[in-house]
Order: structure tokens, then sequence, then C-alpha cells
């Protein structure tokens, strides 16, 4: 028997659009995929065409690309992943003292690296600090996220092409629509008809 390194691989990688059309209206109604994704195949071509971009395969796209409040944004497991696959990138490294997260980052062929810092202090200035949720279950790990997102961004935002990382989108507030002033009515013509009434009004 022939062993699974001898098979041929098999790939699900769309090769035209209608190969990438069937291929998100089967992938939807699967249970492999994230709820943004469950039932909409239009979601799920966009994700695979992000993913194309910044160098994921399509079932790593879907996994890792997240719809935040109408946006996408890269989970930051998967920006480290492909920051540091990057022949851009010289090295990350990250580090937690007390409830200060570092995320330092070098360019290949620059001289300074970038430093980001994420701390207890910013996250409470925030209104982070204590949220239900991961910011009460995994504080540290958090702000190592948050760390990690701005040094990745701005160092890398060619790798990453300008998507931020889902981990921060999503404790932004849903933005809310301004509130639309009712119009004045119009009033200009009204002086006008109620002088013809009381002249049509005249014996």
């Amino acid at each position: 028997p022939r062993s699974l390194a001898a098979t041929r691989s098999y790939s699900l990688a769309p090769q035209s659009f209608e190969d990438a059309v069937r291929f998100a209206d089967l992938v939807c109604k699967s249970d492999f995929v994230p709820k943004d994704y469950k039932n909409n195949p239009g979601n799920v071509l966009v994700a695979v065409q992000m993913g194309a971009e910044i160098g994921l395969a399509p079932l790593q796209a879907i996994q890792n690309i997240a719809v935040i409040n109408g946006r996408p944004s890269v989970w930051g497991d998967a920006a480290l992943a492909l920051v540091r696959a990057s022949s851009l990138c010289e090295y990350v490294s990250e580090t937690t003292t007390g409830t200060v997260a570092t995320c330092t980052c070098k360019r290949r062929g620059e001289a300074e690296p970038i430093v980001r810092t994420f701390s207890e202090a910013d996250a409470k200035r925030a209104n982070l600090w204590g949220k239900q949720g991961p910011w009460t279950q995994y504080p540290q790990r958090m702000l190592q996220l948050r760390a990690r997102a701005f040094a990745l961004r701005d160092a890398f935002p060619d790798v990453l092409r300008g998507l931020s990382v889902a981990e921060e989108v999503r404790d932004y507030a849903v933005p809310t629509q301004p509130e639309r002033l009712a119009a004045p009515p119009v009033t200009t013509r009204a002086p006008r008809a109620r002088g013809a009434l009381r002249r049509l009004a005249r014996p």
C-alpha cells in the first residue's frame, strides 16, 4: 500500500471564478465554518479572496478572517504567522512583565525595531480591564494580543494588507449613526397662499 506521503495531495483551492462560487456555496453549508460564514456564500467568497491577497489558503482564510461590525479582520495568531513567514521579518519577540505586555519586531533592512506595549493602565483607560469575557478570563493574554496588534500593524502593514487584528477590533464599540435632524416644514409659500385666499374671499 502507498503511504500518505506518496499519495498525490488534493486541493480545494478554486481555479476560476465559477469554481470559487461553487466552493463558497458548498463550504457555507458545512458545520466547519464560523457563524459569519454559515449559509452566507458571499462572505465566504470575499474571505477566500482576501485570504489569497495576504497568503492564506481558502480554508485557512475562512478560519482566520473574522467579520466584526461589518469589517474583515485577521485573528492575532494568524497575523503573527503571516508576518513571521514573510521575508521582510527579521524577528518578533513578545514578553509580559507583570501587567505590561511588550511586542518587539524588526523589519529586515531597517536599523531599529518597532516596540509597542499595552498595559493594565492602557486597558483601564479604554474601559477594557474587567470587561466581561476574555478580558476577565485571560487578561494577560489580551494585553499580549493588543501589544502584538499595534506592533505588527505598524511594522508590517504591507504584509497584513492593511487588515486590523480581530482581538482589537471586537473591543471597539459599534459606531452609531448620527441622528438625522428633522427638516423644518417649508413655509415660504404659506403667506402668499393665505393672501390669495383672503383676496378670493372678498365680496
